[in-house]
């Protein structure tokens, strides 16, 4: 279990994997574990600390609500979930402010994994804006 805890915003078009992040994530101790659907993830991203991105979306296209939630929120970390490893689509999104990624079907712990690193990512970011 993390010993650090932060808000996790979850834009997934998977209900059941919906489920399972939501979950396992509140079992790690992260708090505030929501999940929305990508027409209300740009409202409330200021709220969180860490968002889950799918990149099947239906609706928006991946880079226009990428590039819509780092503006909105530079400091959130966005972790980008690609259902194939697509160099190409995981450097662009890298490149359009995505701090990460993750591969679906989800490993549970590859996800704690990263979302630790991306906590850890936001903390270091708002330490250097004090």
């Amino acid at each position: 279990m993390t010993t650090s805890t932060g808000s996790i915003l979850i834009v997934e078009g998977d209900q059941s994997a919906n489920m399972m992040l939501s979950s396992k994530l509140s079992r790690e101790g992260y708090y505030n574990v929501a999940v929305a659907p990508a027409q209300y993830a740009l409202a409330g991203v200021r709220d969180y600390d860490v968002v889950i991105l799918d990149d099947k979306m239906p609706g928006t296209p991946l880079a226009e609500l990428l590039l819509a939630l780092v503006k909105r929120s530079p400091d959130t970390q966005v972790i980008v979930a690609v259902a194939t490893i697509d160099r190409e689509k995981i450097e662009e999104s890298i490149r359009l402010g995505a701090s990460d990624y993750v591969t679906k079907p989800y490993n549970n712990s590859d996800v704690v994994e990263r979302v630790e690193a991306a906590m850890t990512r936001k903390m270091q970011i708002a330490n250097n804006n004090r």
